[in-house]
């Protein structure tokens, strides 16, 4: 991610082992028409699929995925939401892999379909483990961001290896700045990432073994280099060496989800004459997927103001890196929503608790937030009817609206007025 152009101001030790395992597995391989029965409501999820849990269906039967704010004079933004013109989720389901959608609506289906490449993208095997895809639908559900399009972002900018650290200061699987990044997210989200850490680190990954293991953290042994939890992702240094909270998968993919909402905000708000122009590009194919991309490398100043001068075809407006960047993170958002395998995984109990102590770090204690409550609420939801496990694909959604409608301090993050 390259630095930006500020308008404002600047300012566990564990894992558990698992399997991941890839099957054929998909609820669309059977008939589309008939798998699915409707949820109750017309703001609840529209079509049931697979075999959720209990406590699952009945969210699914009565929840809006997409309204993850339990008190609306607490956790809803005190200016106006996106308009309908600049959301795309056409295509989304049944899939059509042949175009990259950045907006992603969760009511459209209960399942959380991930497809899997048999094989490798651009000789990049990308691995995701059972933690990795509990954040990965975390954003994507509750930012409304198409999982694919984050894979993509993530393969563009480090190849999934959250050592990486860039000579302009990027660090992370998603290459959050040190400089210009960690003043926007601290501009922008202020109460969300107070307690997070920065280094000072440039041009030099980090080392191997701050990390936890790669082939225990994923069950099998990685093609190439993928790190993506420290060994401590409490501490602000190992070994001595300071360390970004970034540089942790979880930290770092929520950092991304933050900064996309941020920029399309940006963009609405701040540049209210390229409104109508924007928005036409956002529903064309791929154009919302490739001004965020743009935005997100080039700076969301600069993508706007491109917009301004070349309307439609902005990117010719932009860093020649840019112009590279932005296709190339769509063409692996292709790739990846063409997938033949399913991403599966399995989460006992203990599995969930595991997540929510990862979840915790990311919060700063000043929030009070009450995360034996939030577990407990999790037991009560999907365990205490004797269930002993849940799926990704199944029950996922489900979880993350449990999780995220607890308090309303858990609702989905939106950015400061006064920084859009």
């Amino acid at each position: 991610m390259k630095p930006k152009k500020l308008k404002f101001k600047t300012g566990l030790a564990f894992i558990f082992s698992f399997l991941l395992s890839s099957c054929n597995y998909n609820p669309f391989s059977l008939d589309p028409f008939h798998l699915f029965e409707s949820g109750d409501s017309n703001n609840s999820v529209r079509d049931i699929g697979g075999s959720p849990s209990n406590g699952a269906r009945d969210i699914y039967n009565s929840a809006d995925l997409t309204d993850l704010c339990v008190d609306h004079d607490i956790c809803q933004p005190s200016y106006d939401e996106l308009p309908d013109n600049f959301i795309q989720t056409d295509n989304q389901e049944t899939l059509d892999a042949t175009i990259c959608n950045f907006d992603y609506n969760p009511n459209l289906i209960s399942t959380f379909v991930l497809n899997q490449v048999d094989g490798s993208v651009n000789g990049l095997t990308l691995l995701l483990s059972k933690e990795d895809l509990f954040f990965l639908a975390w954003v994507s559900v509750r930012m409304q961001i198409n999982p694919y399009f984050l894979m993509g972002v993530m393969s563009q900018e480090s190849s999934g290896n959250c050592a990486a650290v860039s000579s302009s200061n990027g660090e992370g699987c998603f290459q959050i700045t040190n400089t210009f990044g960690q003043a926007q997210l601290n501009d922008s989200y202020p109460d969300r990432v107070e307690s997070w850490f920065w280094s000072s680190r440039s041009g030099s990954y980090y080392d191997d073994s701050f990390f936890e293991d790669p082939t225990s953290y994923f069950g099998t042994t990685p093609d190439s280099d993928q790190f993506r939890l420290t060994i401590d992702p409490t501490s602000q240094t190992i070994d001595g060496t300071d360390v970004s909270s970034v540089v942790n998968f979880h930290f770092g993919i929520i950092a991304s989800a933050l900064y996309y909402r941020w920029q399309e905000y940006l963009l609405y708000n701040s540049y209210e004459s390229i409104r109508s122009t924007a928005s036409d590009i956002f529903q064309s194919n791929d154009g919302k997927a490739n001004w965020q991309a743009a935005a997100y490398n080039g700076g969301a100043y600069g993508a706007a103001q491109a917009i301004e001068s070349n309307g439609a075809d902005f990117l010719s407006a932009m860093s020649s890196e840019t112009q590279t960047y932005a296709p190339n993170v769509v063409d692996y958002c292709h790739e990846y929503q063409a997938g033949a395998l399913t991403y599966s995984a399995t989460y006992t109990e203990d599995d969930i608790k595991s997540l929510i102590d990862l979840l915790t770090q990311t919060y700063p204690s000043s929030l009070g937030i009450d995360w034996t409550a939030v577990k407990d609420d999790i037991h009560q939801t999907f365990f205490s009817d004797g269930t002993t496990q849940l799926t990704f694909v199944d029950d996922i959604k489900a979880v993350i609206y449990v999780i995220s409608t607890n308090v309303p301090e858990l609702a989905p993050e939106w950015p400061a007025e006064d920084s859009i």
